[in-house]
């Protein structure tokens, strides 16, 4: 996704020095049939866990899980760091001093006429949270009046792919220590110039918030492409843009939840793009001053992460794609994979992250039904990506996880206000005797 064109040599302090009224801003310091009995042990332990978002957590391995061989051969365009896995620092950033700049009028030079919302939806900060509609229970959980389904359905409809908010409370990069300097007005326009390229050019998989009076944050979700392990989940990014932006590129983290569902998404929250300069590429698909944007790197983890074949992202393993035991090795890390996704919808729904709640409970309302479906198919051995039922290629193990997790998804949806029977996806109780089975895969 990262641009043809060659880097630009630009000084890195050219264009920095100016000031803005003479106020004074912060610098940021830079920096996954099992018996119901099993199952209900390794869950329990990822829902008693109250994590903050972006805090990394030890999550235990699903039972029966895929254990992969990491290798350490260089790729170009994405990567799964390999080695010891070590955390990045989060980079440095800008705090907006509130009233240094007219934010106001930020806002009317990205609005424009075609992202036009109705009134009464979920795009504004005020009404996103649908507090009239919801509570957090103790757990943290959001219950929703089930009532009030087609009025939740219809303002998910009308969420804004892009809209400027207040509250950054969560963002992973909210709580560095400051020092105070200037935001030069280069760096300012840029930004300003990013929001409208995301306002204008946004596609429909992908929202974005960013923050009125920390121009130097922004969130992103991306819906799960059809076809591949994530289908339908929604995954999570807090980008945060350096004080030499965009001489130096965004950094950017994901929400985790301490699974780590791809590559080159670590459990710590690590993204590894040649696009980000976090791990290597050639000179065309590193960060290019001038040329890429956030809507790029957006695109890429979207395209080039999240895809169909996740395992040929990692070092080495590229090489044998097309091969039996490539693909063997492919498939069995896709179903590995899917169930850590559904994991990721569970944790996504009990901590929906700020601004985004709407979107959260109206996506997964929509799509609970053909979630579950989806995974039914699975328990009778359909392929992991695979629209219909044809070839039943799945493993016992992949279908006995599935099978486990069922019960914690169907709760996670009714918690939520799921309005449908979904008893009938629940796989039928089991004797003791079934469970002894079960557990030890006899």
């Amino acid at each position: 996704m990262s641009s043809t064109l060659g880097v630009t040599e630009l000084d890195s302090d050219g264009g920095f020095s100016d000031s803005v009224n003479g106020k004074d801003y912060m610098i940021l310091s830079s920096d996954e049939s099992e018996s119901e009995d099993e199952y209900a042990f390794w869950q329990s332990h990822f829902d008693n866990i109250d994590l903050p978002t972006g805090v990394e957590a030890s999550i235990p391995q699903f039972p029966g899980s895929i254990k992969m061989k990491k290798k350490t051969t260089s790729t170009t365009k994405v990567h799964a760091e390999h080695a010891n896995g070590s955390r990045t620092s989060a980079g440095s950033g800008l705090r907006v001093q509130k009233g240094a700049m007219k934010f106001h009028s930020a806002k009317k030079l990205v609005k424009t006429q075609h992202h036009k919302q109705p009134s009464g939806s979920v795009g504004s900060s005020s009404n996103n949270r649908l507090d009239e509609l919801e509570h957090v229970s103790d757990q943290g959980i959001v219950v929703q009046d089930s009532g009030n389904n087609d009025e939740v359905l219809t303002r998910h409809q009308n969420f804004k792919k892009f809209d400027i908010v207040e509250d950054y409370s969560d963002h992973h990069h909210a709580g560095s220590n400051s020092a105070m300097m200037e935001p030069p007005r280069k760096w300012a326009k840029k930004i300003q110039d990013e929001w409208r390229i995301l306002e204008k050019d946004l596609p429909d998989m992908i929202f974005v918030r960013v923050y009125e009076s920390r121009m130097d944050l922004l969130r992103a979700v991306i819906v799960g492409p059809e076809g591949t392990p994530y289908h339908d989940g929604l995954f999570f990014f807090d980008v945060c843009f350096p004080k030499n932006y965009p001489y130096d590129p965004p950094q950017v983290h994901y929400h985790s939840g301490g699974l780590r569902i791809n590559p080159n998404l670590y459990h710590c929250g690590k993204v590894c793009l040649s696009l980000l300069n976090t791990w290597g590429g050639s000179k065309n698909e590193k960060w290019t001053p001038g040329v890429s944007t956030i809507f790029q790197v957006l695109l890429s983890i979207q395209g080039l992460i999240l895809n169909e074949k996740p395992y040929f992202n990692e070092p080495g393993h590229e090489r044998s794609s097309g091969s039996v035991c490539g693909e063997r090795r492919s498939l069995q890390y896709n179903e590995r994979t899917l169930v850590l996704s559904l994991r990721t919808m569970v944790y996504t729904m009990k901590k929906p992250p700020k601004h985004f709640e709407g979107l959260v409970i109206g996506h997964f309302r929509n799509h609970a039904k053909g979630i579950l479906t989806s995974c039914k198919a699975y328990m009778k051995g359909v392929r992991v990506g695979c629209g219909d039922e044809g070839e039943a290629t799945g493993s016992q193990v992949f279908k006995n996880d599935v099978k486990g997790y069922m019960k914690t998804l169907v709760g996670a949806f009714k918690q939520i206000g799921v309005v449908e029977n979904l008893e009938e996806f629940l796989p039928p109780t089991q004797n003791f005797t079934q469970k002894l089975r079960a557990f030890f895969r006899i």
